[in-house]
């Protein structure tokens, strides 16, 4: 199909690909139609089939997970909330990886189903400000306190919440550590990709047990990078971020 040549175009080569022929189900395309002048968005319209997969389909795809999560260390789960992965595959997903790391995000098709409920147990989940609030019910609690308080509900050894021009913080529940990071960006061209940045890099600071406070430094300045880009058109480019971290630390 026209998406399926287009994703395979734009993938990095050595990205090992698995898809999933849902049935009745158009390829997920969120169009932005966006302020001239300030690129800010005015509306989204959306072309999914958010229904859960039916029997044939979900059998398909936990047996392909089956297979792959026992060759892997790390496993890293982006679920935004879009019908593809069942109570019961999240549950099969935490039993059987050895470090598993989720990210979910409320958006406008999965506002009020709680997506990130599913991962209790997750050793790493990340959320941004609104879905934690969202979750807990919580508006006006400070997000230090909400941090903690959505962790131990998710029993996740790490959380990490974003907050926008406000930084992020991880708090380590069993060490009961909290750390901050700024916001780095000085320019917002798109916030979009940002939050999945940041996420592939703690991940991999948490998995190779990096200091808390540098993964969260490199974290916010490879999401500072993306942020100076339209969505994900643009790699992550290690000498770029090696550069301003550089910069920072000089």
């Amino acid at each position: 199909s026209q998406e399926e040549s287009f994703i395979n175009k734009k993938l990095n080569k050595k990205i090992k690909k698995y898809f999933l022929k849902k049935k009745n189900s158009p390829t997920i395309i969120k169009k932005r139609y966006l302020d001239e002048i300030n690129k800010t968005k005015v509306l989204g319209v959306y072309s999914i089939n958010d229904e859960p997969l039916n029997s044939s389909d979900e059998k398909k795809l936990r047996k392909k997970i089956k297979q792959e999560i026992k060759k892997h260390d790390l496993i890293i789960v982006s679920d935004y909330g879009h019908g593809l992965i069942s109570k019961q595959l999240a549950k099969e997903i935490i039993r059987s990886s050895k470090f598993l790391a989720v990210n979910t995000q409320v958006n406008a098709s999965n506002i009020g189903y709680h997506v990130i409920s599913k991962y209790k147990g997750a050793n790493f989940i990340m959320v941004n400000e609104t879905e934690m609030r969202h979750e807990l019910r919580d508006k006006n609690s400070k997000v230090t306190e909400l941090i903690k308080k959505v962790s131990k509900n998710l029993k996740s050894k790490f959380t990490t919440v974003t907050c926008g021009d406000e930084g992020a913080f991880i708090y380590d529940r069993i060490s009961k550590k909290m750390n901050h990071s700024p916001a780095f960006a000085n320019k917002v061209v798109d916030k979009v990709g940002t939050g999945d940045t940041m996420m592939i890099l703690i991940t991999l600071s948490l998995f190779k047990k990096i200091n808390l406070d540098f993964a969260m430094f490199i974290s916010s300045l490879a999401a500072a990078e993306n942020i100076n880009n339209f969505a994900n058109k643009s790699n992550l480019v290690k000498n770029n971020l090696i550069r301003s971290i550089d910069s920072y630390l000089k």
